[in-house]
């Protein structure tokens, strides 16, 4: 059996914290001063200081760390939560490092996307140099136990760290619980996952701790196992609803049996406990975008930007993406009264994604390309197409666009009703990545028809399911597919002239409703300009007359 912490000379305690190199983070220069006297008191020989997250990742650059002690607030800029994760994005700070967390807020948001984010200890202020000394005692001697398989890890050598794992846990270590743990994540990443199954079931068949019932569910869902892992995760939000790896998962789940919207709703409430990951929010937005709530959309796009601000996973496709939801909602009337503020938003937001990446032509051609989609949607076509202009003379002059300028570029040349040029550039995109569904996903619901083959499929499928329970007079069904569809393909013509069609004749059968008439705006909208010579324009004329009838609102310019 191991010794335990307790029974460690101070001497050995003391040559392990001397051959550490140790770096303090704080904005206030006494409370550095004060840590670096506890350290070297300690035993460290080699202590190194920060005022904020940049200095902190340029002496990351420069050298390696063993111990890093960060406060949680660091002033302006990054914050403690925000500069750990861009020092594991950067690969400046490996697991064979330590990250102890130092903070005095409470705030629920903060203690749990810190948590969240895994620091190897987390201490609140205030705290004595002696409790201080206790926690670091504690943490190094578990992290020098476990070292070899955290280095294993880190060189991506998993067999050889589940090797260790397994010698760990046969000689009973002190450290058999980590390990355990460790090797159930470690099965998973070697694709053994009925070996993972098995190990967490023998730990839940002991005790019923919520690690291995997280670990179990995660492995459930790459099974394919989908009830049961849903019915253990749902039991684990019952006894505590901060585990938000459990909302995250069960989102997952969802997604997998198509039920965007409780798919939606998990995910929603994973960012209600925990609210500063921009990933969750940016993931959160597609879903919300894929049940037509665009409200939700737009809120998780700029919580994205605020969230996203001095991490390293900013981006300026959020402040699109925003200004872009936005036109969408003036374009389909249903927030007419909030509209002008969220104009007035989208607006100081390109311009702030202009100022902050002053130095990138592209940043600037998508700013323009967005802001001519968002005059576009208020009726100013003048504005609209000087903004266009502007955007093609930059797209134009960039040598190798990315995906995302093209992509937009594509979107605003379809706004302007330059069909034709959108749909080359997308063609184009979809033949260079092929292999990529996500992106054909994209194309596809960028213009009237999509793009891709497997598009193409989806959405003839869709159609003729829509139309069968249309000929069986089953409306409700046939509004619901045509919608689903829509939400895949928005601008599809087809589809959208189809929504129209069933709930005109739904609206014969159970009279006129609101959700109708915001629908049918919906997709009078997301139809657009339809020249006389389309395939579609005669029924498109006849529907526009039968609405004219039923919903004369659907009709009205924004």
């Amino acid at each position: 059996m191991e010794t335990s912490p307790n029974d460690i000379r101070q001497i050995d305690i003391i040559k392990m914290y001397n051959a550490k190199r140790c770096l303090v983070v704080d904005d206030f220069p006494e409370i550095r001063g004060s840590l670096m006297r506890s350290l070297r008191s300690f035993g460290v020989e080699t202590v190194d200081t920060a005022a904020n997250g940049d200095e902190a990742v340029k002496l990351c650059r420069q050298a390696k760390y063993d111990i890093v002690i960060c406060d949680y607030n660091l002033g302006n800029g990054k914050d403690g939560q925000q500069l750990l994760e861009e020092m594991r994005y950067l690969r400046v700070l490996l697991m064979t490092s330590l990250f102890i967390m130092l903070t005095g807020e409470s705030s629920r948001e903060m203690v749990l996307g810190a948590i969240e984010c895994q620091p190897d200890d987390y201490i609140t202020k205030p705290y004595t140099e002696a409790s201080l000394r206790t926690r670091l005692n504690r943490a190094i001697i578990r992290h020098e136990a476990l070292l070899h398989i955290k280095k294993a890890i880190s060189d991506g050598n998993y067999q050889r760290a589940l090797d260790a794992c397994n010698e760990m846990i046969a000689a009973r270590s002190r450290y058999a619980n980590d390990c355990i743990k460790m090797k159930g994540q470690l099965l998973f990443l070697l694709r053994q996952l009925v070996e993972a199954k098995q190990l967490y079931e023998s730990v839940l068949d002991k005790k019923p701790l919520v690690w291995a019932k997280l670990g179990l569910g995660r492995i459930l869902l790459e099974m394919g196992k989908l009830d049961s892992a849903e019915n253990l995760l749902e039991e684990v939000i019952q006894e505590d609803e901060r585990y938000i790896e459990a909302h995250d998962m069960l989102a997952d789940i969802f997604v997998a049996k198509n039920d965007v919207q409780r798919a939606q709703k998990a995910l929603e409430k994973a960012a209600q406990v925990s609210p500063k990951s921009v990933h969750r929010h940016r993931k959160l937005a597609a879903l919300a975008d894929s049940n037509g709530d665009d409200e939700l959309s737009a809120k998780s796009h700029q919580n994205a930007i605020r969230w996203g601000m001095n991490s390293v996973y900013e981006s300026p496709q959020d402040y699109f993406n925003f200004a872009r939801k936005v036109s969408d909602i003036v374009r389909s009337g249903d927030k007419a009264a909030e509209s002008n503020a969220m104009v007035k938003q989208a607006v100081s937001y390109l311009d702030r994604a202009r100022k902050r990446y002053n130095n990138a032509p592209e940043i600037e051609a998508q700013s323009h390309m967005v802001e001519a989609q968002l005059f576009q949607s208020q009726g100013k076509m003048e504005q609209a197409t000087a903004a266009a202009d502007k955007a093609k003379k930059l797209y134009n002059n960039l040598a190798n666009p990315s995906v995302d300028a093209s992509i937009e570029f594509a979107r605003t040349l379809h706004t302007i009703n330059e069909e034709d040029q959108a749909r080359a550039i997308l063609t184009s995109l979809a033949a260079e990545h092929a292999d990529d569904k996500n992106l054909l996903r994209i194309l596809d619901g960028i213009t009237s028809e999509p793009i891709s083959d497997d598009g193409k499929l989806i959405a003839t499928k869709l159609t003729k399911s829509g139309i069968n329970s249309y000929e069986k007079r089953d409306f409700d069904n046939a509004i619901d597919v045509f919608t689903q569809a829509i939400n895949a393909y928005p601008r599809h013509v087809g589809l959208n002239l189809n929504l129209i069609q069933a709930i005109l004749a739904a609206t014969e059968v159970s009279g006129t409703n609101a959700q109708y008439e915001k629908l049918c705006r919906r997709a009078m909208r997301a139809i657009g300009y339809l020249p006389s010579d389309h395939k579609q324009f005669k029924r498109y004329e006849f529907l526009q007359k039968q609405l004219g009838k039923h919903y004369p609102n659907a009709l009205q310019e924004t």
